[in-house]
């Protein structure tokens, strides 16, 4: 599977409590850890640490920590081979599993997408049923036309 990075945040939050999160920062991305505060949110916190690792083409080097640190959680959120998306997705050129590399878009939604095209903009996703705001949201960011 590919793995955006809002589903590596989400991996994050879910699999690491703050004093972890800030651990694994320490053990592995220091110039990220010196960032953190100490009111800082443990999103806040996963949301720095792949923004960092995205700016510095370190992704696959974090995915491979995440591996090492929790197998069982990172192969049932990620599969086997996690490989990074950094590249938006063409709403109007993907394929059907690269859509579905998208966070919260299965094979049904996938269909749809590929249904009702063509799109002018991504905002165009929302006249697809099953994809509201908070869908699009969450993949606004990782597709294009």
């Amino acid at each position: 599977m590919t793995a955006s990075l809002g589903t590596i945040r989400q991996f994050l939050v879910a699999h690491y409590n703050d004093e972890e999160l800030t651990q694994f920062c320490f053990d592995h991305f220091y110039e990220v850890y010196q960032n953190f505060a100490g009111d800082m949110s443990v999103g806040r916190r996963a949301m720095l640490v792949v923004d960092y690792c995205q700016r510095r083409d370190l992704i696959s080097s974090l995915l491979a920590k995440l591996r090492q640190e929790r197998p069982e959680p990172f192969r049932r959120a990620f599969g086997r081979r996690a490989t990074p998306t950094i590249r938006p997705i063409n709403l109007n050129r993907a394929s059907l599993a690269e859509l579905r590399n998208l966070p919260g878009i299965g094979p049904a939604l996938a269909a749809q997408i590929v249904a009702a095209r063509p799109y002018e903009t991504v905002d165009d996703l929302e006249r697809v049923v099953g994809i509201g705001p908070k869908r699009l949201a969450a993949v606004r960011e990782w597709c294009d036309v």
